[in-house]
Protein backbone atom coordinates (compact mmCIF):
# COMPACT_ATOMS: atom_id res chain seq x y z
CA UNK A 1 0.00 0.00 0.00
CA UNK A 2 1.39 3.82 -0.67
CA UNK A 3 2.72 5.66 2.29
CA UNK A 4 2.68 9.47 2.24
CA UNK A 5 6.24 10.71 2.94
CA UNK A 6 4.81 14.14 2.87
CA UNK A 7 7.54 15.77 5.28
CA UNK A 8 4.51 17.69 7.60
CA UNK A 9 4.10 14.60 9.35
CA UNK A 10 7.04 14.43 11.07
CA UNK A 11 8.29 16.83 13.62
CA UNK A 12 11.28 16.80 15.86
CA UNK A 13 11.31 13.41 17.13
CA UNK A 14 12.39 12.65 20.93
CA UNK A 15 14.65 14.85 22.97
CA UNK A 16 14.15 11.64 25.28
CA UNK A 17 14.00 8.50 27.25
CA UNK A 18 17.07 8.64 29.36
CA UNK A 19 15.44 6.71 32.25
CA UNK A 20 13.37 4.01 32.48
CA UNK A 21 9.62 5.20 33.03
CA UNK A 22 6.20 4.51 31.62
CA UNK A 23 5.08 7.09 28.37
CA UNK A 24 2.14 7.95 27.09
CA UNK A 25 2.05 9.45 23.30
CA UNK A 26 -0.97 10.32 21.93
CA UNK A 27 -0.33 10.50 17.98
CA UNK A 28 -2.56 12.81 16.10
CA UNK A 29 -1.92 14.26 12.73
CA UNK A 30 -1.66 18.11 12.65
CA UNK A 31 -2.19 17.87 16.72
CA UNK A 32 -0.31 18.11 19.75
CA UNK A 33 -0.78 19.47 23.29
CA UNK A 34 1.13 21.74 25.31
CA UNK A 35 0.61 20.79 28.36
CA UNK A 36 2.17 18.04 30.58
CA UNK A 37 -0.30 15.07 31.27
CA UNK A 38 -0.43 12.44 34.17
CA UNK A 39 -1.21 8.99 31.69
CA UNK A 40 -1.15 5.67 32.40
CA UNK A 41 -3.08 5.74 36.33
CA UNK A 42 -4.24 2.95 35.71
CA UNK A 43 -0.87 1.01 34.86
CA UNK A 44 1.32 1.84 37.72
CA UNK A 45 1.07 3.42 41.40
CA UNK A 46 2.67 6.61 40.68
CA UNK A 47 2.45 7.86 37.11
CA UNK A 48 5.49 9.19 35.57
CA UNK A 49 4.75 13.37 33.94
CA UNK A 50 6.31 14.07 30.27
CA UNK A 51 5.87 16.70 28.68
CA UNK A 52 4.14 16.40 25.10
CA UNK A 53 6.07 15.82 21.79
CA UNK A 54 5.39 17.25 18.50
CA UNK A 55 5.49 14.01 16.92
CA UNK A 56 2.88 13.80 13.78
CA UNK A 57 2.38 10.88 12.07
CA UNK A 58 -1.00 9.05 12.31
CA UNK A 59 -1.89 9.28 8.13
CA UNK A 60 -5.65 7.76 6.75
CA UNK A 61 -7.48 8.06 3.53
CA UNK A 62 -10.80 6.31 2.23
CA UNK A 63 -10.19 3.76 -0.03
CA UNK A 64 -12.17 1.68 -2.51
CA UNK A 65 -12.80 -1.73 -0.44
CA UNK A 66 -12.26 -4.84 -2.28
CA UNK A 67 -15.34 -7.37 -3.73
CA UNK A 68 -16.53 -8.96 -0.96
CA UNK A 69 -17.53 -12.74 -0.31
CA UNK A 70 -21.33 -12.78 -0.79
CA UNK A 71 -22.23 -16.40 -0.66
CA UNK A 72 -21.15 -17.27 2.86
CA UNK A 73 -24.50 -16.66 5.02
CA UNK A 74 -28.41 -17.27 4.36
CA UNK A 75 -28.56 -13.39 3.94
CA UNK A 76 -28.73 -11.44 0.91
CA UNK A 77 -28.64 -7.91 -0.04
CA UNK A 78 -31.25 -6.12 -2.66
CA UNK A 79 -32.77 -2.85 -3.26
CA UNK A 80 -30.91 0.40 -5.02
CA UNK A 81 -29.93 3.39 -2.26
CA UNK A 82 -29.19 7.41 -3.67
CA UNK A 83 -27.02 7.81 -0.54
CA UNK A 84 -26.71 11.53 -0.39
CA UNK A 85 -22.66 11.03 0.76
CA UNK A 86 -21.74 7.89 -0.43
CA UNK A 87 -23.27 7.94 -3.79
CA UNK A 88 -25.75 5.25 -5.64
CA UNK A 89 -25.40 1.67 -4.70
CA UNK A 90 -27.82 -0.73 -6.40
CA UNK A 91 -27.80 -4.90 -5.17
CA UNK A 92 -29.07 -7.48 -6.93
CA UNK A 93 -29.05 -11.39 -6.26
CA UNK A 94 -28.00 -14.36 -8.07
CA UNK A 95 -29.24 -17.54 -6.50
CA UNK A 96 -30.06 -21.34 -8.04
CA UNK A 97 -33.10 -23.20 -6.72
CA UNK A 98 -32.95 -26.87 -6.11
CA UNK A 99 -35.40 -30.11 -6.49
CA UNK A 100 -37.45 -31.02 -3.28
CA UNK A 101 -36.40 -34.54 -4.18
CA UNK A 102 -34.81 -36.70 -6.43
CA UNK A 103 -37.22 -38.28 -9.33
CA UNK A 104 -39.79 -35.44 -8.59
CA UNK A 105 -43.34 -36.31 -10.46
CA UNK A 106 -45.93 -33.84 -11.03
CA UNK A 107 -48.36 -36.67 -11.42
CA UNK A 108 -49.99 -37.15 -14.98
CA UNK A 109 -51.05 -34.14 -17.32
CA UNK A 110 -50.07 -31.35 -14.94
CA UNK A 111 -51.90 -27.76 -15.90
CA UNK A 112 -50.25 -24.79 -15.45
CA UNK A 113 -52.04 -22.34 -12.69
CA UNK A 114 -49.10 -20.27 -11.89
CA UNK A 115 -45.67 -19.79 -10.90
CA UNK A 116 -44.37 -17.42 -7.97
CA UNK A 117 -40.77 -16.25 -6.71
CA UNK A 118 -40.79 -15.76 -2.84
CA UNK A 119 -39.05 -13.94 -0.63
CA UNK A 120 -38.05 -13.79 2.83
CA UNK A 121 -37.38 -10.29 4.47
CA UNK A 122 -34.98 -10.29 7.20
CA UNK A 123 -36.96 -6.96 8.99
CA UNK A 124 -33.50 -5.31 8.25
CA UNK A 125 -33.39 -2.48 5.80
CA UNK A 126 -31.39 1.29 4.92
CA UNK A 127 -33.39 3.97 3.33
CA UNK A 128 -37.04 5.04 2.25
CA UNK A 129 -38.96 1.83 2.02
CA UNK A 130 -41.77 4.53 1.93
CA UNK A 131 -41.02 4.16 -2.09
CA UNK A 132 -41.39 2.08 -5.18
CA UNK A 133 -39.00 -0.29 -6.79
CA UNK A 134 -39.05 -2.05 -9.78
CA UNK A 135 -38.05 -5.20 -9.90
CA UNK A 136 -36.99 -8.12 -12.61
CA UNK A 137 -36.24 -11.30 -12.96
CA UNK A 138 -34.10 -12.81 -15.20
CA UNK A 139 -33.18 -16.81 -16.09
CA UNK A 140 -29.27 -17.54 -15.98
CA UNK A 141 -28.01 -18.62 -19.72
CA UNK A 142 -25.13 -20.29 -17.47
CA UNK A 143 -24.44 -21.90 -14.37
CA UNK A 144 -23.03 -20.87 -11.50
CA UNK A 145 -18.69 -21.13 -11.43
CA UNK A 146 -17.54 -24.06 -9.58
CA UNK A 147 -15.63 -22.23 -7.20
CA UNK A 148 -16.29 -22.36 -3.36
CA UNK A 149 -16.36 -18.52 -2.90
CA UNK A 150 -18.80 -15.95 -4.62
CA UNK A 151 -18.42 -12.21 -4.84
CA UNK A 152 -19.98 -8.80 -4.98
CA UNK A 153 -18.43 -8.12 -8.30
CA UNK A 154 -19.98 -11.44 -9.79
CA UNK A 155 -21.21 -11.59 -13.24
CA UNK A 156 -23.56 -14.30 -14.51
CA UNK A 157 -24.92 -14.31 -17.85
CA UNK A 158 -28.41 -13.83 -18.17
CA UNK A 159 -31.17 -14.20 -21.13
CA UNK A 160 -32.48 -11.13 -21.93
CA UNK A 161 -36.34 -12.06 -21.98
CA UNK A 162 -37.63 -10.87 -18.13
CA UNK A 163 -39.52 -13.54 -16.30
CA UNK A 164 -41.78 -11.46 -14.52
CA UNK A 165 -45.43 -11.85 -15.53
CA UNK A 166 -45.67 -8.14 -15.88
CA UNK A 167 -42.57 -7.30 -18.89
CA UNK A 168 -41.65 -3.98 -17.65
CA UNK A 169 -41.29 -5.85 -14.02
CA UNK A 170 -42.88 -5.97 -10.96
CA UNK A 171 -43.46 -2.77 -9.03
CA UNK A 172 -42.44 -3.34 -5.79
CA UNK A 173 -43.43 -1.34 -2.36
CA UNK A 174 -40.58 -3.02 0.33
CA UNK A 175 -42.63 -4.00 3.21
CA UNK A 176 -39.34 -5.75 5.19
CA UNK A 177 -41.40 -5.59 8.44
CA UNK A 178 -44.75 -6.26 7.55
CA UNK A 179 -47.16 -9.69 7.87
CA UNK A 180 -48.55 -11.06 5.32
CA UNK A 181 -51.98 -12.91 4.94
CA UNK A 182 -51.80 -15.78 2.66
CA UNK A 183 -54.82 -18.23 2.19
CA UNK A 184 -56.29 -17.12 5.70
CA UNK A 185 -52.37 -17.41 7.55
CA UNK A 186 -50.35 -14.86 8.57
CA UNK A 187 -47.06 -15.40 6.96
CA UNK A 188 -43.95 -14.03 7.70
CA UNK A 189 -42.85 -10.23 5.76
CA UNK A 190 -42.23 -11.50 2.23
CA UNK A 191 -42.59 -10.51 -1.08
CA UNK A 192 -44.36 -12.66 -3.72
CA UNK A 193 -43.23 -12.07 -7.80
CA UNK A 194 -45.21 -13.36 -9.89
CA UNK A 195 -43.39 -14.95 -13.33
CA UNK A 196 -44.50 -15.82 -16.84
CA UNK A 197 -46.77 -18.05 -17.47
CA UNK A 198 -43.79 -19.33 -20.11
CA UNK A 199 -41.28 -19.67 -17.29
CA UNK A 200 -44.12 -21.66 -15.45
CA UNK A 201 -44.91 -23.94 -18.67
CA UNK A 202 -40.85 -24.53 -18.85
CA UNK A 203 -41.26 -26.27 -15.62
CA UNK A 204 -44.45 -28.42 -16.52
CA UNK A 205 -42.68 -29.91 -19.36
CA UNK A 206 -39.64 -31.13 -17.40
CA UNK A 207 -42.45 -33.15 -15.45
CA UNK A 208 -41.27 -37.24 -16.40
CA UNK A 209 -38.36 -36.32 -18.14
CA UNK A 210 -34.55 -36.38 -16.65
CA UNK A 211 -34.32 -32.81 -15.20
CA UNK A 212 -36.72 -34.02 -12.47
CA UNK A 213 -34.21 -36.98 -11.78
CA UNK A 214 -32.03 -35.09 -9.68
CA UNK A 215 -30.08 -31.63 -8.63
CA UNK A 216 -27.26 -32.34 -11.68
CA UNK A 217 -29.63 -32.79 -14.29
CA UNK A 218 -32.46 -30.00 -12.51
CA UNK A 219 -29.45 -27.29 -12.94
CA UNK A 220 -28.81 -28.32 -16.41
CA UNK A 221 -32.08 -27.42 -17.30
CA UNK A 222 -33.10 -24.65 -14.46
CA UNK A 223 -29.66 -23.01 -13.89
CA UNK A 224 -30.82 -20.28 -11.81
CA UNK A 225 -32.49 -16.61 -11.29
CA UNK A 226 -30.98 -13.10 -11.47
CA UNK A 227 -33.29 -10.69 -9.26
CA UNK A 228 -32.29 -6.86 -9.72
CA UNK A 229 -33.74 -3.31 -9.14
CA UNK A 230 -33.91 -0.86 -12.10
CA UNK A 231 -31.26 1.89 -11.18
CA UNK A 232 -33.66 4.91 -11.99
CA UNK A 233 -34.92 4.55 -7.69
CA UNK A 234 -37.38 7.12 -6.35
CA UNK A 235 -36.24 9.50 -4.02
CA UNK A 236 -33.57 7.70 -1.46
CA UNK A 237 -34.34 3.97 -2.20
CA UNK A 238 -33.61 1.28 0.17
CA UNK A 239 -31.64 -1.78 0.25
CA UNK A 240 -33.25 -4.69 2.54
CA UNK A 241 -31.85 -8.09 3.24
CA UNK A 242 -33.89 -11.20 2.46
CA UNK A 243 -33.53 -13.99 4.20
CA UNK A 244 -32.65 -16.62 1.41
CA UNK A 245 -32.99 -19.92 4.11
CA UNK A 246 -36.06 -19.57 5.26
CA UNK A 247 -38.61 -22.02 4.35
CA UNK A 248 -40.74 -19.72 2.36
CA UNK A 249 -38.05 -18.37 0.24
CA UNK A 250 -38.46 -20.72 -2.79
CA UNK A 251 -40.04 -21.02 -6.39
CA UNK A 252 -43.64 -22.13 -6.02
CA UNK A 253 -45.49 -24.06 -9.11
CA UNK A 254 -49.30 -23.52 -8.88
CA UNK A 255 -50.92 -26.53 -10.69
CA UNK A 256 -53.90 -28.97 -11.11
CA UNK A 257 -54.22 -32.53 -13.12
CA UNK A 258 -56.62 -32.93 -15.90
CA UNK A 259 -58.51 -35.61 -13.77
CA UNK A 260 -58.37 -33.35 -10.45
CA UNK A 261 -59.06 -29.58 -10.06
CA UNK A 262 -58.03 -29.17 -6.95
CA UNK A 263 -55.08 -26.99 -7.02
CA UNK A 264 -51.38 -28.33 -5.66
CA UNK A 265 -47.92 -26.79 -5.10
CA UNK A 266 -44.73 -27.94 -5.87
CA UNK A 267 -41.88 -25.80 -4.20
CA UNK A 268 -38.41 -25.64 -5.10
CA UNK A 269 -36.18 -24.32 -2.35
CA UNK A 270 -33.59 -22.29 -2.30
CA UNK A 271 -31.77 -24.17 0.57
CA UNK A 272 -27.89 -24.22 2.19
CA UNK A 273 -27.28 -26.06 -0.82
CA UNK A 274 -28.22 -23.75 -3.47
CA UNK A 275 -25.30 -21.62 -5.00
CA UNK A 276 -26.62 -17.62 -4.31
CA UNK A 277 -24.33 -14.61 -4.50
CA UNK A 278 -25.23 -10.40 -4.05
CA UNK A 279 -24.21 -8.92 -6.68
CA UNK A 280 -22.93 -4.93 -5.71
CA UNK A 281 -22.74 -1.65 -8.12
CA UNK A 282 -21.66 1.74 -7.02
CA UNK A 283 -21.46 3.64 -10.31
CA UNK A 284 -18.13 5.06 -9.45
CA UNK A 285 -19.40 6.87 -6.59
CA UNK A 286 -21.42 9.17 -8.53
CA UNK A 287 -23.34 11.73 -6.66
CA UNK A 288 -21.32 11.17 -3.67
CA UNK A 289 -19.64 13.37 -1.40
CA UNK A 290 -17.04 15.38 -2.97
CA UNK A 291 -14.51 14.54 -0.16
CA UNK A 292 -15.17 11.18 -0.68
CA UNK A 293 -14.70 11.40 -4.46
CA UNK A 294 -11.33 12.90 -4.40
CA UNK A 295 -9.77 10.50 -1.62
CA UNK A 296 -11.15 7.71 -3.67
CA UNK A 297 -9.95 8.57 -7.10
CA UNK A 298 -6.62 10.68 -6.48
CA UNK A 299 -6.15 8.80 -2.76
CA UNK A 300 -5.95 12.72 -1.29
CA UNK A 301 -4.55 12.39 2.54
CA UNK A 302 -5.38 15.91 3.11
CA UNK A 303 -9.18 15.46 3.13
CA UNK A 304 -8.96 12.47 4.78
CA UNK A 305 -7.45 14.66 7.44
CA UNK A 306 -10.92 15.55 8.03
CA UNK A 307 -13.30 13.23 7.09
CA UNK A 308 -13.21 9.33 6.41
CA UNK A 309 -16.11 7.19 4.85
CA UNK A 310 -16.75 3.41 5.65
CA UNK A 311 -19.49 1.72 3.66
CA UNK A 312 -19.77 -2.47 3.58
CA UNK A 313 -20.57 -4.26 0.64
CA UNK A 314 -17.37 -3.70 -0.76
CA UNK A 315 -18.10 0.03 -1.49
CA UNK A 316 -15.51 2.05 0.68
CA UNK A 317 -12.91 1.61 3.94
CA UNK A 318 -10.64 3.56 5.54
CA UNK A 319 -6.96 3.08 5.20
CA UNK A 320 -4.82 3.80 8.59
CA UNK A 321 -1.29 4.50 8.58
CA UNK A 322 1.06 4.78 11.20
CA UNK A 323 5.08 5.26 10.23
CA UNK A 324 5.59 6.73 14.32
CA UNK A 325 5.74 3.31 15.06
CA UNK A 326 8.53 2.07 12.70
CA UNK A 327 10.94 5.13 14.87
CA UNK A 328 9.42 3.28 17.96
CA UNK A 329 10.61 -0.17 16.92
CA UNK A 330 14.53 1.14 17.23
CA UNK A 331 14.48 1.54 20.81
CA UNK A 332 15.18 -1.10 22.69
CA UNK A 333 13.72 -3.17 25.19
CA UNK A 334 10.30 -1.28 23.93
CA UNK A 335 7.29 -3.07 26.05
CA UNK A 336 3.81 -2.07 25.08
CA UNK A 337 1.39 -1.83 28.12
CA UNK A 338 -1.41 -0.94 25.94
CA UNK A 339 -2.35 0.36 22.66
CA UNK A 340 -5.41 1.59 21.41
CA UNK A 341 -7.17 3.14 18.64
CA UNK A 342 -9.70 5.70 18.94
CA UNK A 343 -11.96 6.54 15.66
CA UNK A 344 -14.65 9.25 16.57
CA UNK A 345 -17.55 9.55 14.37
CA UNK A 346 -18.36 12.54 12.41
CA UNK A 347 -22.32 13.56 13.74
CA UNK A 348 -24.36 15.13 11.38
CA UNK A 349 -24.46 12.60 8.79
CA UNK A 350 -27.08 10.22 9.45
CA UNK A 351 -30.91 10.48 9.86
CA UNK A 352 -33.64 8.13 10.67
CA UNK A 353 -32.95 6.37 7.18
CA UNK A 354 -29.55 6.07 7.42
CA UNK A 355 -27.57 5.55 10.92
CA UNK A 356 -24.23 4.71 11.87
CA UNK A 357 -23.07 0.98 12.25
CA UNK A 358 -23.51 -0.31 15.03
CA UNK A 359 -19.80 -2.00 14.85
CA UNK A 360 -16.54 -1.95 12.78
CA UNK A 361 -13.89 -4.54 12.00
CA UNK A 362 -9.61 -3.70 12.14
CA UNK A 363 -7.40 -5.32 9.80
CA UNK A 364 -4.34 -5.14 9.13
CA UNK A 365 -2.43 -4.76 5.51
CA UNK A 366 -0.22 -8.07 5.04
CA UNK A 367 3.13 -8.32 3.68
CA UNK A 368 1.64 -9.56 0.44
CA UNK A 369 -1.04 -7.54 -0.01
CA UNK A 370 -3.94 -9.17 1.52
CA UNK A 371 -5.82 -8.32 4.57
CA UNK A 372 -5.58 -10.50 7.87
CA UNK A 373 -7.18 -10.18 11.33
CA UNK A 374 -4.56 -8.44 14.09
CA UNK A 375 -3.87 -10.92 16.95
CA UNK A 376 -5.96 -9.07 19.45
CA UNK A 377 -8.96 -10.36 17.65
CA UNK A 378 -8.71 -13.81 19.28
CA UNK A 379 -8.46 -13.12 22.18
CA UNK A 380 -12.27 -12.73 22.50
CA UNK A 381 -14.97 -11.36 24.27
CA UNK A 382 -15.01 -7.41 24.18
CA UNK A 383 -11.55 -7.25 23.98
CA UNK A 384 -10.79 -6.27 20.95
CA UNK A 385 -13.71 -3.80 20.52
CA UNK A 386 -14.81 -1.93 17.39
CA UNK A 387 -18.76 -1.73 19.23
CA UNK A 388 -19.89 1.87 18.54
CA UNK A 389 -20.35 3.56 22.05
CA UNK A 390 -23.56 5.75 21.09
CA UNK A 391 -23.20 8.33 24.34
CA UNK A 392 -18.92 9.16 23.16
CA UNK A 393 -20.05 8.60 19.57
CA UNK A 394 -16.98 6.54 19.22
CA UNK A 395 -15.36 3.24 18.23
CA UNK A 396 -12.21 1.92 20.14
CA UNK A 397 -9.46 -0.91 19.29
CA UNK A 398 -7.29 -2.58 21.82
CA UNK A 399 -4.41 -3.56 18.95
CA UNK A 400 -1.98 -4.07 22.30
CA UNK A 401 -0.39 -7.24 20.59
CA UNK A 402 -0.80 -5.77 17.04
CA UNK A 403 1.52 -3.26 18.22
CA UNK A 404 3.98 -5.42 20.28
CA UNK A 405 4.12 -7.55 17.50
CA UNK A 406 5.30 -4.71 15.53
CA UNK A 407 8.13 -4.04 18.08
CA UNK A 408 9.63 -7.51 17.69
CA UNK A 409 9.90 -7.37 14.25
CA UNK A 410 7.09 -10.54 14.02
CA UNK A 411 5.78 -8.41 10.99
CA UNK A 412 6.13 -4.98 8.47
CA UNK A 413 4.20 -2.22 9.14
CA UNK A 414 2.25 -2.07 6.59
CA UNK A 415 -0.88 -0.20 7.90
CA UNK A 416 -4.60 -1.46 8.96
CA UNK A 417 -7.67 -0.65 7.28
CA UNK A 418 -11.04 0.19 9.07
CA UNK A 419 -14.59 -1.49 7.03
CA UNK A 420 -18.21 -1.97 8.32
CA UNK A 421 -18.35 -5.45 10.37
CA UNK A 422 -20.88 -7.53 8.75
CA UNK A 423 -19.12 -6.42 5.19
CA UNK A 424 -21.49 -8.84 3.01
CA UNK A 425 -24.40 -9.19 4.80
CA UNK A 426 -25.56 -5.77 5.91
CA UNK A 427 -25.78 -2.58 4.29
CA UNK A 428 -23.99 -0.28 7.05
CA UNK A 429 -22.04 3.36 6.75
CA UNK A 430 -20.29 5.90 8.93
CA UNK A 431 -18.69 9.05 8.31
CA UNK A 432 -15.61 9.13 10.57
CA UNK A 433 -13.71 12.07 12.11
CA UNK A 434 -9.96 12.08 10.12
CA UNK A 435 -6.41 12.41 11.99
CA UNK A 436 -5.90 15.91 11.43
CA UNK A 437 -9.16 17.23 13.12
CA UNK A 438 -8.11 19.82 16.08
CA UNK A 439 -10.71 18.23 18.56
CA UNK A 440 -11.43 14.87 18.81
CA UNK A 441 -9.58 13.49 15.69
CA UNK A 442 -8.79 9.76 15.01
CA UNK A 443 -5.91 8.98 17.21
CA UNK A 444 -3.52 6.32 18.22
CA UNK A 445 -3.03 5.99 22.27
CA UNK A 446 0.17 4.49 23.17
CA UNK A 447 1.33 3.37 27.16
CA UNK A 448 4.59 1.53 27.29
CA UNK A 449 8.24 1.18 28.75
CA UNK A 450 11.22 1.34 27.84
CA UNK A 451 14.08 -0.82 29.68
CA UNK A 452 17.61 0.16 28.85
Amino acid sequence: MKINTNPRFYGVFYSLLKRIGLLSVFVLLAYACEESDQIGLELIESPVEMSTTDTLTIQAVTARDDSVATNMTGRNILGVLNDPEFGKTRTGIYTETRLPFNNLSLGENPRLDSVHLVLNYTGEYYGNVEVFHQLQVYELSENFPARDTLFSNLKIPHYPEPLTKNPDGFRLRPAPTDSVMVDTVLRPPHVRIPLSDDYGQKLIDANDTEAFENVPSFLDAFKGLYITIDEDAEDLGALYALDMLAPMTSLQLYYHNDDDTLQQMTQFPINEFAKRATKVDHFGFEGANESLRAQVEHEDFAQGDSLLFVQSLGVSRANVYIPYLDDLKELRGVVINKAELVVPVQEGFATDDLYETDNLLLLRFREDGDLGFLSDYHVGGSYFGGKLDKEKMEYRFNISQYVQDLMDGRFENEGLTVVSAGVSERATRVVLRGPGRQDNPMRLVIYYTVFN
